[in-house]
């Protein structure tokens, strides 16, 4: 098992992708090969259930109207004056004009419904009037089981499949199984007494029709049972007469499968509250299986089709997917090899194409590093060339100021001394033995040693002010990042302001940081130079040969040993001043041993 997994690890990608493609689609057709099948076999019975069941409803509901339809014209021809007065008429026959009347109206309605066969009035006293329907023995009609059944249900419209064994007849010629009765008492609206009865005989054509124009899937067939299990309807078929009426259970509607002459047939039932009649479908369990029998051949054909056509796409689109892989591997071993101007071309947006794009973004970061760490390396130098420059020339300068120094002692020359020492002090701190690095306190006896020089020099024009907090005298900072600061505000400030200016000295901790504040209350700077100069500073713009380089060097150097987080910014207002502010990481002292 190991050696297999090791042998599947070791396999192309594109080999993986199409293994795994075709599997996952494998999967997904036999799913819904097998349990598709049997979800569709339940679905499509449900289906058909509720199909057959919202037939034999539409069916119920034609004949339902039918039937009330006819009931209505029942209701009408007993509403007749002329009906009335019949049925009112005691022991008496009617005259050949009332006859006459009664069957003019009677007539009416067999005209306008063609289904109506004949209709026979009688009244409560035996005498009976009709339209093709007559008596067929002297007995009386009153004492006949539908005339009797009127009396008993007043209210009700009885209907009567299969009108066997009456004491009626009609001229046409028909069979009982092609007659469906009404009858229906007449009442006195006064004394609400039964008057007589309405007998119509109707054709079954217009049921049939009805029934004809239904089909239950290829072979089956509706019919009606009466609410004494009696046929009302049945099309022609040798079924109908096997299906027994203790199968079908009792409730308003259901369903169940019977083995019938050695098939199984779906049955289907709905009872219509209407009639109390029972409207059954019989479908057989053939029309199912062979749409699914349909349905697996179907499948299995779309099966090998699909599995075919996704074997060919699946060749295809893993080979899309990893053409841009290798050709990003390829430029990936040039660039091993220091051929850093390789790039990826793309045409799409898709996630290659976004790695692509970030593989070149890549390497364009790499070739902006290389020459930003040359071109900061190159100023390092310049910068550290610049400071070693200015420490050679103070040796000379240091050794014969300090035998003037000597000198101004024997001729009791305090100034000269006082600048003379100011400037030694300025000298022997700016060398500092080639350390790049000074405490606090000695830069900012560097500085005071400057403004001693230059008070010698502006003690009319100029006051100064240190306000350093000792606490922070023990931290280690760039050595010469005040002193061409304060000749900025001395030289582009003091100078250039009307009467006597100050500069004030100031330090303060904020956060993780040393922050050197020189402020001075001379002409300030122009918004634009302003700008100008802070985007130097923040690297943003180049320096012109105007601008001179005590700022930007100071700037700079803080920049290369600690990052562009720290630096010098300048805030000014023209003819108010200007104030530079130096942001120093906190370097604490470290002590020598040994």
């Amino acid at each position: 098992m190991r050696a297999y997994l090791r042998w599947w690890h070791d396999r192309s990608i594109r080999f993986k992708l199409n293994c795994i493609f075709l599997l996952i689609i494998l999967i997904s057709l036999l799913t819904l090969s097998f349990w598709g099948i049997r979800t569709y076999s339940s679905y499509s019975e449900n289906q058909a259930d509720q199909s057959t069941l919202q037939m034999i409803h539409q069916v119920e509901s034609n004949v339902d109207y039918y039937i009330e339809h006819l009931k209505d014209v029942q209701h009408y021809i007993s509403q007749d004056p002329e009906v009335e007065k019949f049925m009112q008429m005691k022991g008496q026959e009617p005259s050949k004009d009332e006859v006459a009347r009664i069957d003019k109206t009677l007539t009416m309605y067999t005209e306008r419904n063609k289904e109506i066969m004949g209709i026979m009035l009688v009244n409560k006293s035996g005498s009976f009037t009709s339209h093709d329907m007559f008596r067929i023995t002297r007995d009386s009609l009153v004492e006949e089981s539908w005339f009797q059944d009127a009396l008993k249900a007043p209210n009700d419209t009885m209907i009567i499949s299969n009108p066997i064994g009456r004491n009626v007849s009609t001229s046409q010629n028909y069979s009982s199984y092609d007659v469906l009765s009404l009858v229906h008492a007449v009442v006195d609206p006064q004394t609400e007494e039964v008057l007589g009865v309405v007998l119509m005989d109707l054709r079954m054509d217009m049921i049939k029709s009805i029934f004809e124009n239904v089909k239950l899937g290829k072979s089956g067939f509706m019919y009606i049972l009466d609410h004494k299990g009696n046929i009302v309807y049945a099309p022609t078929n040798d079924i109908v007469y096997r299906i027994q009426s203790k199968w079908l259970p009792d409730g308003s509607q259901g369903s169940l499968t019977q083995q019938i002459k050695g098939h199984d047939y779906r049955i289907l039932f709905n009872d219509s509250a209407t009639n109390k009649w029972r409207f059954i479908g019989v479908i057989p369990n053939d029309d199912y299986q062979r749409v699914i029998t349909d349905i697996q051949l179907y499948t299995l054909i779309v099966t090998f089709i699909t599995i075919v056509l996704a074997s060919l796409l699946s060749a295809y689109f893993t080979g899309t997917l990893i053409r841009p892989i290798r050709k990003l591997m390829s430029l990936m071993s040039h660039v091993k090899n220091g051929e850093l101007n390789q790039r990826f071309v793309s045409e799409t947006k898709d996630e290659i194409g976004q790695l692509g794009n970030s593989f070149n973004h890549m390497l364009e970061e790499i070739n902006n590093l290389i020459n930003v760490v040359y071109a900061e390396q190159k100023k390092k130098r310049e910068a550290e060339l610049q400071v070693l420059q200015a420490q050679i020339k103070p040796h000379f300068l240091y050794n014969t100021l300090d035998t003037i120094q000597w000198m101004a002692q024997e001729y009791e020359a305090d100034d000269i001394i006082e600048v003379i020492g100011a400037l030694t002090n300025l000298f022997r701190i700016g060398l500092n033995r080639g350390n790049e690095w000074i405490p606090v306190r000695d830069e900012v006896k560097h500085a005071e040693s400057y403004m001693i020089i230059q008070m010698s020099r502006y003690m009319d024009k100029l006051d100064f002010k240190f306000d350093i907090p000792e606490h922070l005298y023990s931290y280690q900072v760039l050595k010469l990042i005040l002193q061409p600061l304060i000749e900025n505000a001395i030289y582009h400030g003091i100078k250039a302001r009307t009467g006597k200016g100050k500069i004030s000295i100031c330090a303060e901790l904020e956060s993780d940081l040393i922050c050197f504040r020189i402020t001075d209350d001379g002409a300030g700077i122009p918004p634009e130079k302003l700008e100008e100069i802070n985007q130097i500073l923040r690297g943003e713009k180049m320096r012109e040969d105007q601008y001179g380089i005590g700022l930007f060097n100071v700037n700079e150097r803080i920049q290369l040993t600690y990052g562009t987080a720290y630096g010098i910014q300048i805030y000014s207002a023209l003819g108010k001043g200007t104030t530079v502010e130096i942001k120093h990481p906190m370097v604490q002292a470290v002590k020598k041993t040994g």
